[in-house]
């Protein structure tokens, strides 16, 4: 054999020694549905130098809606934390497949071989080379998820030897588009994204213009992934950083004071607002008022002071401080009237303190006093694990952690529950998205979120490449668990050196979550929420957040949906 190949579904990963699920060449999808799946390829034994191709598509989709990625491999010397359970793809350090590499469809392909005929692709940074060790090509159908007509379509890859231009290999995946478009989405998705990392990986000033060019990447990125809110770094994100230390100034509010009066300037909020939006995001977070685990302190705030450029508050503003209050209210007065002249209104959450303490209720209780009045009517919500909390009316909008042992308090008592995940939580079945981890886990989170009503999800790290509490800073392609036990847990895209995003397998796959999710609402409005519940449960057993299906069990499941789907029509 001269060349293998092998069609294979977007949750299989395919490491250099073995491809480890079963064929998939054929599924369906809806109208305006991103699609996903993989081509597994590798030289055959009967060549013994690397073999260079290039591919072609003949297709009846047309080629405007086919995206193509070529999967990168990243070095993991630590797969799993100690305390996990058995969904992992492998917990043997080793090379993993992650990163995609985004490639044109068709390149003009030219003879320029010296000694001999090589055929090369013009203008395609991401050439292909099949070595003895397996490779993929990641393929996705309307990735923008627009809509597109309905009806049966063969996908056919066609493998062509850049020495001869001969075909050496084919293959054909058949993707049925049903003829229903899915619901919007209504979940909220929020990972963080950290503008300072952007800022010391790439050697850019803070707010400069380059660096606005490489948000709006990081954020396009994420949007067309199904993230629809973006963290608004108004001040300094008081977030993983030890008591008393400081991260890079970030913040986004000009602040005067004079005469012990203050003033501010949006301007560059603005610009920052004006750049998410145009990269997709609708929905915006605002940075913490307060210091994370327990509200004890403010954030670190930069103003010119008489003419001096300076800190205000800080680590060592006590969050009870009546001069930080006053602040807060004189800032938020103004913020509103921006928001409401920049469009985005309603379309914020605000955070008090990430991850409040049970021992700190006191300060948290008198942070939340503090902004209530000036934050009413607006999303304000908190990650959290205690029911307490909510109980009480402390917090507003739960954003719950999947390990809370409170977790069916919240589901059965609160309409607007949001969920989250960290990167150690990877035993009882709970979901995850790191490297290491199966696809059945990543993407299940969107059924969980559906079955339990859940109105959000927030995630800590889009793009979070400094060390535990931002010590150090690391490359994710050559060390993409950066000092953490959970390989990826800390970034869900990657700093391509252009200057541009890269997606993960992961933050594909947990799109694919927030697409089921929009495919079981889709089925409600046809059959009614108690069937779609019914049928999840009939399917998995009572679906909660400590249970984890196998790959194809998943995939069988989406299929059922879409069965449905298309017999209520």
């Amino acid at each position: 054999m001269i060349f293998e190949t092998k069609l294979v579904s977007s949750l299989t990963k395919v490491f250099p020694d073995e491809v480890m699920g079963q064929e998939f060449s054929a599924a369906s999808a809806l109208k305006n549905e991103p699609f996903s799946f993989q081509i597994a390829f590798k030289k055959g034994d009967e060549v013994r130098d690397p073999l260079t191709f290039y591919i072609r598509f003949e297709s009846d989709l047309p080629l405007e809606h086919l995206t193509t990625y070529k999967v990168g491999y990243v070095p993991i010397i630590h797969a799993a934390p100690a305390r996990s359970d058995e969904h992992f793809d492998r917990k043997t350090a080793g090379l993993y497949p992650d990163i995609l590499y985004r490639r044109n469809n068709e390149n003009p392909v030219f003879d320029e071989g010296f000694w001999e005929p090589q055929h090369f692709e013009k203008g395609e940074r991401i050439t292909l080379t099949a070595m003895d060790s397996y490779q993929s090509l990641w393929l996705i159908v309307n990735e923008n998820g627009k809509e597109i007509k309905a009806g049966n379509y063969n996908i056919t890859v066609v493998f062509y030897s850049s020495k001869n231009a001969s075909e050496i290999s084919r293959q054909t995946f058949k993707l049925e588009i049903i003829d229903k478009c899915l619901v919007e989405q209504d979940v909220l998705n929020t990972s963080w994204l950290h503008v300072d990392c952007l800022c010391d990986v790439y050697g850019v000033e803070m707010w400069s213009d380059k660096h606005f060019e490489i948000i709006e990447s990081f954020v396009h990125e994420a949007a067309i992934n199904g993230q629809n809110m973006i963290m608004l770094p108004a001040f300094t994100p008081p977030l993983d950083t030890p008591v008393g230390a400081e991260r890079k100034t970030a913040q986004l509010v000009g602040v005067k004071v004079i005469n012990g009066e203050y003033s501010f300037d949006f301007s560059l909020m603005k610009r920052y607002v004006e750049v998410c939006f145009k990269a997709g995001a609708t929905y915006f977070e605002h940075s913490h008022l307060f210091t994370q685990w327990g509200a004890r302190s403010a954030p670190k705030i930069m103003a010119m002071v008489d003419g001096e450029y300076k800190k205000i508050f800080g680590w060592e503003t006590d969050s009870k401080s009546p001069e930080y209050a006053k602040f807060l209210k004189a800032y938020l007065k103004a913020l509103k009237v921006f928001l409401k002249e920049s469009g985005i209104n309603k379309n914020i959450l605000f955070h008090i303190s990430d991850e409040p303490m049970t021992k700190h209720i006191t300060y948290y209780h008198n942070a939340k006093d503090v902004v209530k009045s000036e934050i009413e009517g607006y999303m304000c919500g908190d990650a959290l694990s205690g029911y307490e909390y909510y109980a009480d009316g402390t917090v507003e909008t739960p954003i719950v952690c999947v390990a809370s042992p409170d977790m069916d308090k919240f589901v059965n008592n609160c309409d607007n529950l949001w969920v989250y995940n960290t990167g150690d939580l990877v035993y009882n079945s709970m979901p995850n998205r790191l490297i290491t981890t199966t696809g059945a886990r990543n993407r299940i989170l969107g059924t969980q979120m559906y079955y339990t009503n859940a109105k959000g999800y927030l995630n800590w790290a889009l793009n979070f490449y400094y060390g535990v509490m931002c010590h150090g800073v690391f490359n994710p392609m050559q060390n993409p668990s950066g000092g953490f036990t959970d390989p990826g847990a800390s970034f869900q895209l990657y700093p391509d050196p252009t200057g541009s995003a890269l997606p993960s397998i992961r933050i594909k796959v947990l799109n694919e979550a927030f697409i089921d999710n929009r495919a079981l609402k889709t089925l409600e409005a046809m059959i009614g929420r108690q069937n779609v519940t019914t049928l999840c449960e009939k399917h998995f057993g009572k679906v909660n957040y400590n249970f984890c299906p196998s790959n194809d069990d998943l995939l069988a499941f989406r299929l059922k949906v879409n069965s449905l789907i298309k017999a209520n029509m």
